[in-house]
C-alpha cells in the first residue's frame, strides 16, 4: 500500500484502491487494517525526518474517524480528501499537488527575486497589493518591502488571465446552482464484484501474422476458430454440422 501511495495517478483512484484493501466484503472499513496502512505509509515522512510532525501513534487511526463508527468508501474519501485532511496525512495531498504543478507556468513576476515568470506553485499575499512570490522564495521565507512572513498567503496551482477571472466571477454570480463542486462522485456502499475471467480463452500464439488456425475442441464437433490480426486475436466459435453422403 505504501507503493500505491507513491505511484503516479489521481489521489481519488489511489484512495479507492487503498480502501478496497482495508475494507471487508460488505464495504465497511476495518480499523485494524487501516491502522496497519498508517503504520506503513507514515514511514515515508519519517524517512525524510518528518517523524515528529507526521509519525505514527496508536491514536492515529481513531483520530481520523473519531465521529464515525461505520466508515464506508464515501466517508473514507470525504475525510481523506477534505481540506484540511487528518493531521497525520496532511502531506499526502501536498505530495500530489507538487507532482501536478511541477510544469505549471505563471506569467507573473516574483515580487522578491524579480524573475519574470514562475514555475510550480504561486503564492499571493492577502494583505499586500499584488505581492506574489514564486515557490522558491516562499519556501525560503523571503519577504521584502512592507510584506511580512506573518501575512496570510494564498496558494495557486494554475494561472488565469484577468479576463477569464471576470468571466468566471460573472458566471458564478448569475448561476442559481451551488458553485461548490463535490470532492468526489458518490459511489455505492456495496463494493463492486470483480469480474470472473475464468471462462475467457487466452489467445494462442501464432507463427505468422496472416495465418488462420483451427482446432477441434473435444466432442460434439465444436470448433474454435482463431483469426490472427495485426495486433490481436479474434476468437470465434461455432458448431460444425456433419453431413451424411
Amino acid at each position: 500500500m505504501a507503493l500505491a501511495t507513491l505511484c503516479g495517478g489521481k489521489i481519488m483512484d489511489k484512495l479507492r484502491y487503498i480502501f478496497s484493501m482495508i475494507s471487508d466484503s460488505s464495504g465497511v472499513m476495518v480499523y485494524g487494517r487501516y491502522d496497519q496502512f498508517l503504520r506503513e505509509v507514515l514511514k515515508l515522512p519519517t524517512a525524510v525526518f518528518e517523524g515528529p510532525s507526521f509519525g505514527y501513534t496508536e491514536q492515529s487511526a481513531r483520530s481520523c474517524f473519531s465521529q464515525q463508527k461505520k466508515v464506508t468508501l464515501n466517508g473514507f474519501l470525504d475525510t481523506l480528501m477534505s481540506d484540511p485532511p487528518p493531521q497525520c496525512l496532511v502531506w499526502l495531498p501536498l505530495l500530489h499537488r507538487l507532482a501536478n504543478v511541477e510544469n505549471v507556468f505563471h506569467p507573473v513576476e516574483c515580487s522578491y527575486c524579480h524573475s519574470e515568470s514562475m514555475m510550480g506553485f504561486r503564492y499571493r499575499c492577502q494583505q499586500c497589493h499584488n505581492y506574489q512570490l514564486c515557490q522558491d522564495c516562499f519556501w525560503r521565507g523571503h519577504a521584502g518591502g512592507s510584506h511580512s512572513n506573518q501575512h496570510q498567503m494564498k496558494e495557486y496551482t494554475s494561472w488565469k488571465s484577468p479576463a477569464k477571472k471576470l468571466t468566471n466571477a460573472l458566471s458564478k454570480s448569475l448561476s442559481c446552482a451551488s458553485s461548490r463542486e463535490p470532492l468526489h462522485p458518490m459511489f455505492p456502499d456495496q463494493p463492486e464484484k470483480p469480474l470472473n475471467l475464468a471462462h475467457i480463452v487466452p489467445p494462442r500464439p501464432v507463427t505468422s501474422m496472416n495465418d488462420t488456425h483451427t482446432s477441434l475442441d473435444g466432442a460434439g464437433g465444436h470448433w474454435c476458430l482463431i483469426l490472427s490480426t495485426e495486433n490481436h486475436y479474434i476468437p470465434a466459435t461455432y458448431n460444425a454440422v456433419s453431413s451424411k453422403s
